[in-house]
């Protein structure tokens, strides 16, 4: 470095430090932590590693899912507020920028406030408390919507912020880094109840054989019931009601029975059960979410083994670029997961599986986190380990029916694929007769 170019460095140097606010020297108020100090310290670590300068929240109103479920703000703005989590680690309260009438919204949280009156004060002190620390931020958004959920934040803000000078780039990965990854009891109490859950399965097999069997009538709803009821018996509670979808209702996201429509279940009917539940009075443990084709049949015709051995294929090929990737520590993201397994299915028509491969698991029933996706969002964001999702590999014949499963898996912290149950290698057949062996 030659001598002049050393001294222009140091004159901007302290040009920088002179107009930084003393943000150190500013008090916090008393109350709660937005995150804990813990994950504080480790979010700074993460935008050291990754080489950005903070992280900023944002918006004017209701309070959206990520600013309730992340932050744990409640109620409702009059005016345009911003949080910035900064990544020095001298800085250890994110600062909040807000409008003076909305003081009472935000009490009871330890922040450095920085309240202003009107929008040339705003402006100012984003000019003054961003640009000094900060010349690249993540934000809650997607670039061109890659992920739909995630653009939260309006057009102008961005503007505003890259006249600052300020290069914006997306809070996916750190949001899912931070908001769905698991613990080890997650992962504990998540095997316990897919364990549990899948024993559910011959159950149901046994339930319907011996009803419909005999001629006896049953309902979607009573099996509903039926699933329920069993749940109590495993030592579960349900997450959400368990899902009985019986023909062109297996084309529906979550179909759930009710008295009054209740269908009678035949010969020769497809049906799709997918059960969602975690281990009974243990609020803090992971749920599961499981679920199988069945056919009410003594065989299952070529007409659907053939789409079914598709379904089976996409989810190993899903299996195969995970432990292609994850244990060897190389970067993975949700579409490419997406991508390898729909190209297994059969006719390779993307519209086949017009939803994602798999979801994100986590408390939140997979709001905010990674998934595996090229369809309704370009989900670019890096799978981790500590996390877990389902695999859900199907084929939506539309006005007609759907052949679906849903398995999970966990990434654990040695970067091991861990399937939580056996994946559904065959359609039930219910009316089979059982094996004497």
């Amino acid at each position: 470095m030659t001598f002049r170019l050393a001294a222009t460095v140091l004159i901007i140097s302290c040009l920088q430090i002179s107009v930084t606010p003393g943000l150190t020297e500013i008090l916090p108020t008393e109350g709660r932590d937005l995150v804990k100090q813990s994950q504080m310290k480790s979010m700074q670590g993460y935008m050291w590693e990754e080489r950005f300068d903070g992280w900023m929240f944002s918006g004017q109103g209701t309070f959206d899912d990520v600013e309730k479920e992340f932050l744990g703000l409640n109620g409702r703005t009059r005016w345009r507020w911003i949080i910035f989590y900064p990544g020095l680690a001298t800085l250890e309260k994110p600062f909040l920028i807000y409008h003076r009438d909305d003081e009472a919204v935000f009490s009871g949280i330890k922040f450095y406030p920085v309240p202003y009156r009107s929008r040339a004060e705003m402006i100012q002190l984003i000019q003054d408390h961003l640009t000094p620390i900060a010349k690249k931020i993540c934000l809650n958004y997607s670039h061109q919507m890659s992920v739909p959920e995630l653009s939260r934040i309006d057009g102008g803000l961005l503007e505003l912020l890259v006249s600052k000078g300020i290069q914006v780039i997306s809070s996916g990965t750190i949001l899912s880094f931070f908001n769905t990854r698991w613990r080890n009891l997650d992962i504990e109490t998540h095997k316990q109840a897919a364990a549990r859950l899948d024993s559910l399965r011959p159950r149901i097999t046994a339930y319907l054989g011996e009803r419909v069997g005999k001629g006896k009538k049953v309902t979607d709803y009573d099996l509903a019931r039926f699933i329920r009821k069993h749940l109590k018996k495993l030592g579960l509670e349900e997450k959400t009601a368990p899902t009985v979808a019986v023909e062109e209702n297996t084309l529906v996201e979550r179909y759930l029975p009710e008295k009054s429509t209740a269908r009678r279940i035949a010969h020769d009917d497809l049906l799709y059960i997918e059960v969602s539940a975690r281990l009974r009075k243990r609020p803090e443990s992971m749920y599961a979410r499981l679920g199988w084709s069945f056919l009410v049949a003594e065989e299952i015709p070529d007409s659907l083994q053939a789409p079914w051995a598709s379904i089976v294929a996409a989810a190993n090929e899903a299996l195969v670029i995970l432990n292609r990737h994850i244990p060897k520590e190389k970067v993975l993201r949700g579409y490419q997961v997406d991508q390898a397994a729909r190209a297994k299915l059969l006719g390779r028509d993307a519209h086949l599986l017009p939803r994602p491969l798999g979801n994100n698991l986590n408390p939140y029933d997979h709001n905010f986190g990674v998934r595996f996706d090229n369809y309704l969002a370009y989900d670019d964001r890096e799978i981790m380990p500590g996390m877990g999702f389902t695999l859900e590999p199907g084929i939506y014949r539309q006005d007609f029916y759907a052949l679906r499963m849903c398995a999970n898996l966990v990434i654990e912290g040695d970067r091991n694929i861990y399937l939580s149950a056996p994946l559904q290698q065959e359609i039930e057949a219910v009316l089979a007769t059982p094996d004497p062996r």
